[in-house]
């Protein structure tokens, strides 16, 4: 007896799959362009915040205190390590993840923070850790995106002998820059380049976040 009603054929169902699986492809790689962008909007607005919390430490303590003038040295560049992390910490600057013991002076970092400063790709996987591991042991410890916890560090420079300029002579990655303090931080593959060009779109420094424009650049 005739129905009147006709199935897929086998050419309709395969091309109705292709067209699902184009979908799903454009679908995962526009997740994954969004994800992408996200980060690195985190790690714009890290380095922002972190040279604001510079400028306003300066201001509070009338100069740089000691631990930043001493900071370690990480590829010939000061980072914002434990030290660094722990004196944000204690004048309530950067909203640093911190337990602070029977001592105002006693200071312990945890979470996103326990290696110190570090860029939003080290951040989310931080995340994944046991909140208790020491600090120090996890310098090491691989970063999904590329480097290590010690590559995703943000870097610093601060205006010494407050001429105004940052000076290739007090840490700055350029000859000088105009300003009291900079701050930048490698991107997710954790490379820095050796010279930084902000707003250049080459490989080497097209994922790299800086707090400072082009046009800052001073020859010095």
């Amino acid at each position: 007896m005739k129905t009147g009603e006709q199935g897929f054929t086998l050419m309709e169902m395969l091309l109705v799959i292709a067209i699902i699986g184009v979908l799903s492809s454009a679908l995962i790689f526009s997740y994954g362009r969004v994800v992408k962008s996200a980060a690195r909007a985190k790690a714009v607005e890290l380095v922002s915040n972190a040279r604001t919390a510079f400028e306003e430490l300066r201001r509070n303590k009338e100069g740089w205190p000691q631990s930043i003038l001493k900071a370690r040295q990480e590829k010939g560049y000061y980072v914002m390590d434990e030290d660094v992390a722990k004196t944000f910490a204690m004048n309530g600057l950067l909203n640093v993840d911190c337990k602070v013991g029977a001592k105002r002076s006693e200071c312990k970092l945890r979470g996103k923070d326990r290696c110190g400063i570090v860029s939003p790709w080290a951040q989310d996987a931080l995340a994944s850790k046991d909140k208790n591991m020491a600090g120090s042991a996890l310098l090491s410890t691989s970063v999904p995106t590329g480097g290590t916890m010690r590559d995703h560090l943000l870097y610093f420079a601060v205006d010494r002998d407050e001429d105004g300029f940052v000076k290739r002579a007090e840490g700055a990655p350029v000859e000088a820059v105009r300003a009291s303090v900079i701050v930048w931080c490698a991107g997710a593959d954790g490379k820095l380049s050796e010279a930084p060009n902000p707003g250049s779109t080459t490989r080497a420094d097209r994922d790299n976040v800086y707090s400072w424009e082009k046009a800052q650049e001073d020859d010095k």
